[in-house]
């Protein structure tokens, strides 16, 4: 996707997830994220939120991750968040260089990228903890998909995880991509057969890799172990 593309996901994520937030307790269960409530996430994101607008003002990266909301309504705090960093966020300015945590990105375009899904997944589990989480629009979930596999396993595969070198397929409407994981290196290999095949739409894919669904909502052909050791290093990856 593109950046502009990108950022209207970002504002059309961040106020769903708000509105959201709005119609459940604070105290209510996020059913994706044990021991968290909706109070805690809109913490949680309204922090995030924050320290990011923070790290590419200040460019470098913020001492602590936390903020406090005070005796701050929780979703009008969490709005003021969202608010300065779509702000910081212009996507005319994609390309300019900004402070990342990403070694082969760094433009203020990675943050509208990496904003729009952090924001997204998040709003999916307000939505679930009000009992209806409607999917991610096609396009931001098949790009998604690509920032999971390239982005979290390129920088993140944690030692020892899923190392068999034997190849996985994830397969949405228009999108597919091959990737196998050995000790320290993400294989992204095409052409390669793999053990697995894991298809579905681009928003059952993402939101599985992401933990959100299980994998009930998306269709497994071949080794289902080489494909639950797939999903074990991208939880491991995202943390």
């Amino acid at each position: 996707m593109d950046a502009h593309s990108l950022a209207g996901a970002l504002r059309v994520e961040a106020e769903a997830l708000a509105v959201a937030a709005d119609l459940a307790p604070p105290d209510r269960d996020v059913p994706a994220c044990p021991g968290m409530t909706v109070g805690d996430l809109l913490v949680h994101v309204g922090s995030i939120h924050r320290m990011v607008a923070e790290w590419i003002t200040r460019g470098a990266r913020p001492a602590g991750w936390e903020c406090s909301p005070g005796d701050a309504d929780l979703v009008d705090w969490y709005r003021v968040g969202a608010a300065a960093l779509i702000a910081v966020l212009d996507p005319e300015r994609a390309a300019s260089p900004a402070a990342t945590w990403c070694p082969w990105d760094g433009t203020l375009g990675f943050w509208v990228r990496r904003m729009a899904h952090e924001t997204a997944v998040h709003r999916v589990d307000a939505q679930a903890a009000t009992g209806s989480a409607a999917p991610l629009e096609p396009g931001l979930a098949a790009d998604g998909v690509d920032e999971v596999l390239r982005l979290w396993l390129g920088c993140h595969q944690p030692p020892g995880a899923h190392t068999s070198g034997r190849a996985v397929t994830l397969r949405v409407p228009g999108r597919e991509w091959t990737v196998a994981l050995h000790e320290g290196i993400v294989d992204y290999c095409p052409r390669a057969d793999p053990a697995a095949v894991v298809s579905g739409s681009a928003s059952a894919v993402d939101l599985w890799l992401w933990g959100r669904v299980g994998e009930e909502h998306v269709s497994v052909e071949g080794d289902v172990a080489v494909v639950r050791a797939l999903r074990a290093a991208v939880a491991a990856a995202t943390g």
